[in-house]
């Protein structure tokens, strides 16, 4: 039958499994010296860019040229996003022990810079894998790429969130396919806006 086929429909389905699968588990080994998780992101998005070019692509040849190639930038991107996360995390403790009249004012600011951090955060990887720029071209573009078509944004916030909550009902779908098809949506939803954001000789780099 064709379905079965090397050009079938459950052949095709069954590699895309495999393929994200591999990809999954690649990306967690390569994330457990800890030192390793920010280029060990940029690779996991650099995969999956090949995969939306239509590309084939060997999987673990095409994850180490992007872990070495996005090795520096990865890192300086970590940093930072860590450090403000975690700069956010004490700004909301500190909040909710105050007792000022302007708490209210004081949280929704914050929640708002917490939002654009957000928006900032599923851009810069996806960014980072598809043009060459600076590190502080990078930032800025990654927060003009959120902001764009943000409804997208949202939508890929709403079904990450209901991805991971899933993942977590099911925890072997951590292990096997959380972070490929993670990584695999919110590039698609970046995808859909660099057309018209980023130059064609740029996005080709």
């Amino acid at each position: 039958m064709r379905v079965f086929s090397i050009d079938g429909h459950l052949y095709r389905v069954g590699m895309w499994l495999y393929n994200f699968m591999y990809l999954n588990i690649l990306f967690i080994l390569c994330c457990i010296p800890i030192i390793t998780i920010f280029p060990a992101l940029a690779a996991l998005f650099g995969v999956v860019r090949q995969w939306r070019q239509r590309k084939e692509v060997a999987v673990f040849s095409q994850f180490k040229t992007m872990f070495i190639e996005n090795w520096k930038q990865s890192y300086f991107v970590g940093i930072l996003f860590t450090f403000i996360s975690l700069v956010l995390v004490v700004d909301f403790l500190f909040i909710n022990q105050m007792a000022s009249p302007y708490k209210i004012i004081i949280y929704v600011a914050t929640v708002f810079v917490s939002f654009l951090f957000v928006l900032s955060f599923l851009s810069i990887y996806p960014l980072m894998v598809n043009m060459i720029t600076t590190f502080k071209r990078l930032c800025i573009s990654s927060l003009q790429v959120g902001l764009y078509k943000i409804h997208l944004t949202i939508f890929c916030m709403i079904i990450l969130g209901a991805w991971t909550i899933l993942s977590l009902r099911f925890s072997f779908l951590i292990f096997f396919f959380f972070f490929s098809v993670s990584a695999y949506l919110i590039y698609w939803i970046a995808d859909l806006k660099f057309a018209k954001l980023i130059p064609q000789e740029s996005s080709e780099s």
